[in-house]
């Protein structure tokens, strides 16, 4: 078994591999920071997961000679199997509410990183690394410029993650806010946290920006604390 061993080309899969789970870390890093299902250790797995079964596809099939036949590896075979299979993993970070499908950023950079993973295992470093870095400017800028530019255009509506405390006695006051304030709702809920104190969480859609959305909140007595921030998919 020994003397099959071969130092540099396992000096290079060991190589393919490493770079893959540091390229990963990259955008795998921006989801974990955001507050996404799919966090660091998805997306590392995920591009390390298509570095191996790149690698396998190389090296782990030879070819095989017999009388008057001759066959060939085919390494495409393999990383063609990636693509589509990276699918149902990109699926489980979907999450449909109404009209409105959210996840869909993350599902891509979990493809993204596939195809990362399978550039460092056919020792594409540079076409990986261009990749890593891409992503991870387009997740950033992309997100400055809705939030900067577009969203001052308010042709379109905005997704808020609005979370407070009150006073039971003003339940109906902020669910009437809820309800009547905003285009749309999504994931609302309601939890009693003592016999005086209910806690508020929802999605709201609305062209208010977050100092409107505030004030209008102000407004309801006995309001313990409040947390406006913006959603993203």
């Amino acid at each position: 078994m020994l003397e099959n061993f071969d130092l540099n080309t396992n000096l290079t899969i060991l190589f393919r591999i490493t770079l893959a789970v540091l390229l990963a870390f990259i955008p795998g890093l921006e989801r974990e920071l955001t507050g996404k299902f799919a966090g660091l250790r998805t997306h590392i797995l995920v591009c390390l997961g298509a570095c191996v079964f790149t690698i396998i596809s190389i090296y782990g099939f030879k070819m095989h000679i017999a009388v008057d036949i001759v066959g060939t590896n085919d390494p495409a075979r393999i990383a063609a199997q990636v693509i589509t299979g990276i699918g149902f993993i990109g699926a489980g970070t979907v999450m449909r509410h109404g009209s409105n499908v959210f996840g869909i950023t993350t599902a891509a950079t979990l493809w993204m990183c596939a195809a990362i993973g399978m550039s460092c295992g056919c020792g594409q470093y540079v076409a990986a690394l261009v990749a890593s870095l891409a992503t991870l400017i387009v997740l950033i800028s992309i997100r400055r410029l809705e939030k900067n530019f577009l969203a001052k255009k308010k042709i379109f509506y905005t997704l808020y993650e609005v979370t407070l405390s009150a006073s039971i006695n003003e339940c109906d006051t902020i669910e009437d806010i809820i309800n009547t304030q905003f285009k749309k709702v999504y994931k609302y809920n309601k939890k009693l946290l003592n016999n005086n104190e209910l806690k508020f969480s929802a999605v709201v859609s609305t062209k208010k920006n977050l100092k409107e959305i505030n004030q209008t909140f102000r407004e309801v007595n006995n309001i313990e604390s409040i947390e406006i921030r913006e959603y993203y998919d």
